[in-house]
């Protein structure tokens, strides 16, 4: 009976984590450059079972009984969210692997797919928290003109024009590619580190490597599925309700049990 209550609380907990991570993906379904979180199930402990516990078969070896489960978070899924237009010069999408860089203001190097870059009043270019886009300038920022004559080229050449009507080279945007994307180390709202042990190739120091394509005037929404999200949520309920009925039914086994006692 005491079995059957760790096995019940123990899928109620796994339950609850794995709705917390579905209603991550929910609230998260239309933040640009998401990537969701996949949550696995790993077995706790088996018990052994013996004859003077329950009747076994003469050709059971090594029965046992599972004490539960419980949900981990395995990796981010990082695969390609869907692309979609925007009005935004500064507005950038990355087709294929690789993440932009965006750098706050202790100096620190934060990885992202959320392109939703803007142009502030004193000519540098952030995203929506503040934090400077990783690139490299030829021109100082305050003499790039209108945000209408600038281009951005697919490996993150910046252009633009002199009032002359010259193309003029205003700087490059650095894009970066880890040794594996399964090794970065996410710090919430859609930014990573790589690990120690991550190999870090970038445009500027490595450019015959391979990196994204970058799509101006476009984001990258979430990879999240909604319909899919909305399916497990239903799922995960009903599996936290077979749970609790498991512990409210060996609760009153128990209590039967002492009242016969």
């Amino acid at each position: 009976m005491f079995n059957g209550l760790k096995i019940g609380t123990s899928g109620m907990r796994t339950a609850q984590k794995v709705m917390d991570n579905v209603a991550d993906q929910i609230a998260n379904a239309d933040t640009n450059g998401y990537k969701k979180k996949e949550v696995n199930f790993s077995e706790l402990l088996r018990n052994q079972m013996g004859e003077n516990q329950v009747q076994l078969s003469e050709n059971a070896q090594n029965a046992s009984i599972s004490i539960g489960s419980r949900a981990i978070y395995a990796k981010t899924n990082h695969t390609q969210g869907t692309v979609v237009g925007s009005e935004s010069p500064f507005h950038l999408a990355l087709e294929g692997r690789g993440y932009f860089g965006v750098v706050d203001p202790e100096g620190n190097l934060m990885l992202t797919r959320n392109g939703a870059f803007q142009k502030n009043g004193d000519s540098s270019i952030t995203d929506e928290e503040g934090n400077l886009l990783s690139m490299e300038t030829y021109l100082p920022q305050s003499q790039w003109g209108e945000e209408s004559s600038i281009s951005v080229s697919e490996n993150g050449l910046i252009s633009g024009r002199s009032q002359n009507g010259e193309t003029l080279t205003l700087g490059r945007i650095i894009l970066y590619t880890p040794g594996s994307s399964d090794q970065l180390i996410s710090l919430g709202e859609g930014k990573y580190i790589p690990g120690n042990e991550t190999p870090l190739l970038n445009s500027l120091d490595n450019p015959e490597g391979a990196y994204a394509s970058v799509r101006q005037k476009a984001l990258e929404k979430s990879n999240v599925d909604l319909v899919g999200s909305m399916t497990d949520m239903i799922l995960t309920q009903r599996a936290y309700q077979v749970n609790a009925k498991s512990v409210t039914t060996a609760d009153e086994m128990l209590e039967v049990i002492n009242t016969i006692l």
